[in-house]
């Protein structure tokens, strides 16, 4: 990796986005790291390394998506193949140098890496596949003149003039035909021709030509089953009704009239940190462009600048850090030569290049985003004229559509700000906050599901939950502290926790209302709260949920689970004797006798083969609830916190 900015990405380690990276990487675009800061960005968990391509590295990757482009590309230059080529999970990556800065965009079949982007590099793994170096060679230098012969290959070579258009040209960009055929057999003739009329609407087309296009096809479309069958003439009369309809609608059937989902705009403000490109989106859709419309740099300027986004702004939405989710960036891009009022011009002379971008699809962006689709907020274009006014107004609308009951830190988390901000826009907006605290009276026999403090926690506070007196005195909730209030016979002592409070749009005065809680509740709440502590407090709630279960009613005679090989390790100990089941392996025969044998991991596996899986039980003479609470604690000791934690729940809830 010698002369190339490297930086890590997660991999492996973070499942959901294995190709993000792992360190914020701006300043790699820029420098490459020294073996220092590589030495220090390069930790365990890290999986996986990219390559940053641009100026930086004077490095040019070509990204093809799969094998034919790939081999039309090795065809039609084959003079240019013997470079540094990488194996990716789809096609290949094509190493070249380079001294031009080309800008990062995309092709029919690929994309092409330049400025501000980079590529996974061997020897990474992101699931089952491995990068590897299908020829480890120095990568070829292309001149100028080479460079731009591949640039033009690939953009005339695979991209028609009308797509390359800029905004107006009223080109139709989908076969209709082929699209009304599909969808009349999934949705019926009617559905798919009311769809298909309004594509080609708001792709330009007019009533006369969409009648031209789909009339007599939707006239011989074959029948489904169990359909009545109509004459030539009531079908053509039917789709001249339809097509009709749907040109009276006018633009509100595209997405973009639909609105933006919630999840997309949530989304984008937690991801990329910035408003800036939702907000641009929401220009896109309040201006009526659209979806798949190809404009310039100048044009989203000027629209932008109607609704309050600068030139800034709009640099940083297209090209910026905020422009960029898993290596790609989210407006597509075409990098084109030359550039007429009829489309691409490969042969021209004198004009620059430019750079065409494309309006997103929501229905595409959504796919590729792996979101769902939710409500869309109504958003004016007063509320997108900054970050403070467009996140204010996402927080408005949903509160005044829903009166959540939920935590302030996750209405913050939604829109990507703090709890602070958000108290201050519940002031801003006059919400009537109605705060739930759950209480539970405290007694000698539940002391002990209070924690000790240890020594140099904060004295003065618990996390969520405190002692209170009936007079409204508050102390923190530690067990030292309780047992002073009852040995002081201070009156009536509760346990109170904080709860998730409601929020409603009605201008009332803010209230505090109390609500009774059981002793269960609070300690599975109190283990939620400290699961992801690394310093024992787990461990802590979970002895506080065996002095809970201990005190529980009569025991069940005989508690049993099913035994699997993949379980048999985190449910038995190594040891001769289980150290956490007091029980029996419990199994039938053939003749349905009962098979009983001593906890031992040994005994259990040769069970498991002798008698299958879901045969075999683990069987204890405990309750329910200490049953649960042996197996919690089995899985703390081997350091799995969540499966404690839901044995810890369902322990508490029984």
């Amino acid at each position: 990796m010698a002369g190339f900015s490297v930086i890590p990405v997660h991999g492996d380690s973070l499942p959901e986005q294995p190709k993000k990276p792992a360190i914020r990487w701006r300043n790699f675009q820029k420098r490459i790291a020294s073996p220092a800061e590589i030495e220090s960005v390069f930790h365990d968990d890290v999986t996986a390394l990219g390559i940053v391509c641009g100026s930086v590295s004077r490095l040019l990757v070509i990204d093809f998506d799969d094998l034919l482009s790939y081999q039309k590309f090795c065809r039609r230059f084959p003079e240019h193949i013997a470079t540094r080529t990488v194996k990716t999970n789809r096609g290949f990556h094509l190493y070249f140098r380079s001294e031009q800065k080309v800008p990062s965009h995309q092709f029919v079949g690929g994309d092409i890496k330049g400025e501000r982007s980079y590529v996974i590099a061997p020897p990474s793994q992101i699931g089952s596949f491995q990068y590897r170096e299908v020829k480890d060679i120095p990568p070829l230098e292309l001149s100028k003149e080479e460079l731009h012969e591949v640039l033009n290959y690939l953009q005339s070579g695979t991209v028609d003039n009308r797509v390359a258009m800029p905004r107006g040209g009223g080109q139709q960009k989908t076969d209709v035909l082929v699209l009304y055929r599909r969808l009349a057999k999934q949705l019926g003739r009617n559905n798919a021709l009311y769809r298909c009329a309004s594509v080609a609407r708001d792709e330009g087309l007019g009533e006369s030509d969409v009648v031209a296009l789909l009339g007599e096809a939707h006239v011989w479309e074959a029948d489904r089953q169990g359909m009545r069958v109509e004459s030539p003439e009531s079908r053509l009369s039917e789709a001249l009704r339809t097509i009709g309809s749907a040109f009276k609608k006018g633009y509100g059937m595209s997405a973009h009239g639909l609105g933006i989902p919630n999840s997309l705009r949530e989304f984008l403000l937690q991801n990329q940190r910035s408003t800036v490109l939702i907000r641009l989106l929401e220009v896109f859709r309040l201006a009526k462009w659209r979806e798949s419309e190809w404009f310039t740099l100048g044009e989203a300027i000027e629209a932008a600048a109607g609704f309050g986004l600068n030139r800034k702004s709009v640099l940083d939405a297209v090209g910026g850090e905020a422009s960029v989710y898993d290596g790609r960036y989210i407006i597509r891009r075409r990098y084109v030569e030359y550039l007429d009022k009829r489309g691409l011009k490969s042969r021209g002379r004198g004009r620059p290049p430019q750079v065409m971008y494309q309006v997103p699809a929501i229905g595409g962006l959504m796919r590729q985003l792996g979101l769902t689709w939710s409500p869309s907020d109504k958003i004016s274009g007063e509320d997108i004229k900054s970050a403070h006014c467009y996140r204010l107004a996402l927080h408005r609308e949903y509160l005044k559509r829903l009166s959540p009951e939920v935590p302030k830190s996750w209405l913050a988390k939604r829109i990507g700000v703090n709890p602070r901000t958000i108290a201050r826009y519940n002031r801003q907006l006059k919400v009537s906050v109605v705060e739930k605290v759950g209480a539970c009276p405290l007694t000698r026999g539940i002391l002990d599901s209070l924690p000790k403090r240890r020594r140099g926690e904060v004295k003065n506070s618990t996390n969520g939950y405190w002692l209170e007196m009936g007079d409204g005195r508050r102390f923190p909730a530690w067990r030292h502290i309780g047992s002073w209030l009852l040995k002081a016979g201070s009156g009536d002592v509760r346990i109170c926790m904080r709860r998730p409070s409601r929020y409603v749009m009605s201008g009332e005065e803010s209230r505090v209302e109390y609500e009774q809680m059981s002793l269960a509740s609070f300690v599975r709440a109190r283990a939620l709260r400290e699961a992801g502590s690394a310093d024992g407090r787990l461990e802590n709630a979970i002895k506080a949920l065996a002095g809970l279960v201990k005190r529980r009613g009569p025991r069940a005679q005989v508690e049993r689970v099913p035994l699997f090989f993949e379980s048999v390790a985190r449910q038995i100990a190594p040891d001769k004797v289980a150290e956490t089941i007091k029980g029996y392996l419990l199994a039938y025969d053939r003749d349905g006798r009962r098979v009983e044998r001593p906890v031992k991991r040994g005994i259990a596996y040769r069970m498991l083969k002798q008698f299958g899986e879901g045969n075999v039980y683990l069987a204890s003479f405990e309750g329910p609830g200490e049953f649960l609470y042996a197996l919690a604690r089995r899985a703390l000791r081997l350091g799995e916190a969540p499966r404690a934690l839901e044995l810890l729940m369902r322990a508490a809830e029984g």
